[in-house]
């Protein structure tokens, strides 16, 4: 027993220290990259800001926090992809409607939406008939949004 412990905390070390190895390569490559004089943009994503070392937050110039999107917002994107469907008013409210917080489930991301949603509602009709409100709204229904990830 002892010896396997021991090997546990080798190995949380040995990870550790392999973390740090990378975050200050990656800290070495976007300081090199000053040699542009600013003629670069970098674009570092992550769902856990806050565990994000505080060296590399430093040299961003703008960090930009993306929430859920609401209803309005999920309603426009609903609107704006779906144009060619002829979707009333009303279709595209309940679309927007039944991606929001339902039976304890978090909202529908953008990436819910159009990542997993639209293709599993494409799946539904293709290949013998045109995209349908109700292959939308069955997809919803049998689907769950992503889980929330906890930022602390």
């Amino acid at each position: 027993m002892l010896r396997l412990a021991s090997f546990a905390n080798v190995r949380k070390a040995v990870s550790h220290h392999e973390d740090k190895v990378a975050v200050n390569t990656l800290i070495q490559g976007v300081d090199e990259l000053r040699k542009y004089g600013g003629r670069i943009v970098v674009i570092l994503c992550t769902n856990r800001l806050s565990v994000l070392d505080a060296a590399l937050r430093r040299r961003a110039a703008i960090v930009e926090e993306f929430t859920r999107p609401d209803i309005a917002e999920r309603k426009e994107l609903f609107s704006m992809d779906l144009a060619g469907m002829g979707l009333s008013d009303k279709q595209l409210s309940e679309l927007a409607t039944v991606t929001g917080e339902r039976n304890g489930q978090p909202v529908w991301t953008y990436s819910d939406i159009r990542t997993r949603l639209y293709p599993t509602a494409m799946a539904k009709a293709f290949p013998n008939r045109p995209l349908t409100f109700q292959d939308l709204t069955d997809s919803i229904l049998s689907m769950r949004p992503s889980p929330v990830m906890e930022d602390k």
